[in-house]
């Protein structure tokens, strides 16, 4: 009898640990928001939560609020309480005018040079994607340098008119699973950065290859480099997810910064891990963790990591670096961008959902 009563509460107490944490509010938090332009919202999330990654439970079938991306700058956010929680209540700022109509920008998770530069474009690409890719074979010339209005020739056959953009490769990043997974499931995966090299567009094709015209450069082109179709504002690309808070289950490692440098900081972007098919979404928020210190030594003789002779070592506690948001998930790897990074700090960290 008394098992099944353990097993009773267990199962009344799971709800608990499973439940998204709720919004932890500041101590000096505003009753009343005016939005201001440049705003978004993981700033408003900042003004009224410890926590920002919990924002989305503020408005989350919440009668007030249908959509948190429809807030523009001049809009008055009111903080109320309904059964005991926070909500926000949305006052519309309306400007009405018989000489003009101004259309107004509806704020958005991030500012919007990273959430175009690392959303709307691809910056990754996966060593199968590279096979099938168009790629640059050069100029009829042999000329080494091109400007705007120059020609040059594709692998493939393209679309005429069609724009795309020039990458190079650059950094590879590994996933190797196996030693953490079973062998029918451990995943080994590599992915490489892409760097923006020029803009073209097709001018004809024979059903082979395809000629192009230079429209936009920052680097010499040169065989080999990739082509990707070139993506507008308006492409494709979801600009307007929120931040939210990932399965507790949920971690990855930071393999390294997009740009190759050894230290991260705030807002630069890196590359995690885990994709989509681990169950990264765009808009979750996770902690950086770093490890902490090694000390060596018996009772009494206790000191820091020093020799690599002695075997037996005590790891001490993880210690919390930063936060990152994703911006876009792949397949096995995914882009976030670092945010309330207080040093530099380089990959290896981990990222775990938030700890309350």
């Amino acid at each position: 009898m008394r098992q099944w009563v353990i097993i009773a509460s267990f199962i009344l107490f799971m709800p608990s640990l499973v439940a998204a944490p709720q919004p932890q509010l500041k101590n000096s938090y505003p009753e009343i928001y005016v939005v201001k332009k440049g705003d978004t919202l993981w700033d408003i999330s900042a003004v009224f939560l410890n926590n920002p990654w919990s924002w989305p439970q503020l408005w989350q079938k919440n009668s007030y609020i249908k959509n948190p991306h429809l807030i523009y700058p001049g809009d008055r956010l009111h903080l109320i309480w309904v059964d005991g929680k926070p909500q926000l209540s949305l006052k519309k700022q309306l400007k009405l005018s018989p000489e003009m109509r101004v259309v107004r920008q509806p704020i958005t998770s991030l500012p919007g040079y990273l959430m175009l530069a690392y959303v709307a474009q691809d910056k990754l690409i996966s060593a199968d994607a590279v096979t099938t890719q168009p790629q640059i074979l050069g100029t009829s010339e042999e000329r080494g340098y091109l400007s705007v209005g120059d020609v040059l020739w594709a692998d493939q056959s393209l679309v005429p008119t069609s724009q795309w953009r020039v990458y190079r490769l650059e950094q590879d990043f590994d996933r190797d699973d196996s030693a953490n997974e079973t062998a029918n499931s451990a995943i080994k995966a590599t992915i490489s950065t892409l760097k923006e090299i020029a803009d073209v567009t097709v001018i004809a094709s024979d059903g082979e290859m395809s000629q192009l015209k230079v429209d936009d450069f920052q680097q010499e082109i040169i065989p080999n480099d990739i082509l990707l179709p070139l993506l507008g504002i308006d492409g494709q690309a979801d600009l307007s997810f929120s931040p939210t808070t990932p399965p507790a289950s949920l971690s990855a490692t930071v393999l390294g910064q997009i740009s190759g440098y050894s230290y991260i900081s705030n807002y630069d972007v890196v590359v995690l891990d885990r994709g989509h098919l681990d169950g990264m979404v765009a808009g979750q928020v996770f902690e950086l963790f770093k490890q902490g210190a090694q000390v060596q030594g018996k009772k009494g003789q206790y000191h820091y990591k020093n020799s690599t002779l002695l075997t037996e070592s005590t790891q001490l506690g993880t210690i919390a670096v930063a936060q990152a948001m994703i911006l876009r998930p792949y397949e096995y790897f995914s882009l976030a961008v670092v945010l309330n990074n207080q040093q530099p700090f380089k990959p290896g960290v981990v990222a775990q959902a938030p700890r309350l």
